[in-house]
């Protein structure tokens, strides 16, 4: 929600930008209105919403964290006054595709309590869990504890080998001019990977990367972004770039060079960026940012921050509607997740079809 992210998403893609802000008249505090919430939307027709638009949040595939930020004091009057605006702006849509919104937490309360009182209604698509880390007080113990003592002399083996093959070291930036040199780094890395293959990676389209650059140059204007790099003989093997906000850290992107991949330098890299953020006074936890709850980082981070993906009509009664957008929707993730689960059962079978088929292929002729 923070004003770079709005501005780039803005400069980058033509979705309209839509930002709710509430703001609270306090005199006996201050004669002056207090922002006491905001929700960055965009206005775009989705696969959910089709083939009406919605307001979405988050407002692209590059943002992992949905929940409006509210002032704790105000949280259900607030809600309720964003829905309310939303329902009474005539060129606004009514749907709102809210993703990523944290579970538990005080929105989700207020949003069960606006729809008992029928002011509004909504429906859960998905939840999901990712990994977190809050602060401690010993963290290299901590990282000693997230393995076995195997694991743990495996790692060291591998930061051994790799050291072998040069000069080894870490580095952390978070200086506005550092970070546009680190960031283009991270940028050519990522893209020599499997993200560039599957066109995922930040520079595989140029509104994300237009976007990328933006939104990681402003938020560096005031350190708000670090960028972390294992570097072998001065070139990185592989990086992290990290967000901050509030007391809160962001592990936003990775991207490692398939190269080394050998010597894990993702999860050697993920050694000294836990410990250095659970030293790290300022930060109180740290979200994953992962869409699905695996990886180095679930397997070394214990807790979890649980998010959902909901549907909400903020507008006159129409509950048919809602109804069936999200069924459908639900239909789709339900099917594409089998597919996925499918795929990844008769993977091992299809890899041993394929190596018999390549050893059953007669010999070429020599001319």
């Amino acid at each position: 929600m923070d004003p770079a992210v709005a501005q780039a998403f803005a400069a980058a893609w033509p979705d309209k930008v839509r930002v709710l802000l509430a703001w609270a008249d306090e005199p006996e505090v201050d004669t002056q209105s207090r922002l006491v919430g905001v929700w960055l939307l965009v206005e775009r027709r989705t696969r959910l919403s089709w083939p009406w638009k919605a307001l979405v949040s988050p407002p692209g595939p590059v943002a992992y964290l949905g929940t409006p930020v509210i002032d704790r004091a105000h949280v259900s009057a607030v809600l309720a006054a964003m829905l309310e605006a939303v329902r009474k702006t005539p060129e606004l849509p009514k749907l709102i595709q809210a993703g990523d919104m944290s579970g538990g937490s005080a929105v989700m309360a207020a949003l069960e309590a606006i729809q008992a009182r029928g002011a509004g209604h909504w429906q859960l698509l998905e939840t999901r869990k990712r990994a977190k880390l809050t602060s401690c007080d010993d963290p290299k113990a901590f990282w000693a504890s997230s393995m076995s003592a195997k694991r743990l002399q495996g790692f060291a083996r591998k930061r051994r080998q790799l050291g072998k093959e040069g000069e080894l070291a870490m580095t952390v930036v978070d200086e506005p001019g550092a970070i546009a040199a680190a960031l283009d780094e991270f940028l050519r890395l990522e893209a020599s990977g499997w993200k560039a293959a599957r066109h995922s990676a930040l520079a595989s389209a140029p509104a994300t990367e237009r976007f990328t650059r933006e939104m990681i140059a402003a938020l560096a204007e005031r350190r708000l972004v670090s960028i972390e790099a294992l570097r072998l003989n001065g070139v990185p093997v592989a990086m992290w770039v990290i967000l901050f906000s509030g007391d809160a850290a962001y592990t936003w992107r990775t991207a490692y060079d398939e190269a080394y991949s050998r010597f894990s330098p993702g999860a050697l890299l993920l050694e000294h960026t836990t410990t250095r953020l659970l030293a790290d006074p300022a930060v109180a936890f740290t979200d994953s940012c992962n869409h699905r709850d695996v990886g180095h980082q679930a397997e070394r981070w214990p807790e979890r921050h649980e998010v959902g993906d909901l549907l909400i009509d903020a507008g006159p009664e129409r509950r048919l509607r809602l109804l069936l957008l999200s069924a459908r929707e639900k239909a789709f993730r339900s099917g594409r997740e089998a597919a996925r689960q499918l795929y990844h059962r008769l993977r091992p079978e299809i890899e041993r079809i394929r190596e018999r088929l390549r050893g059953a292929r007669p010999p070429q002729a020599q001319g």
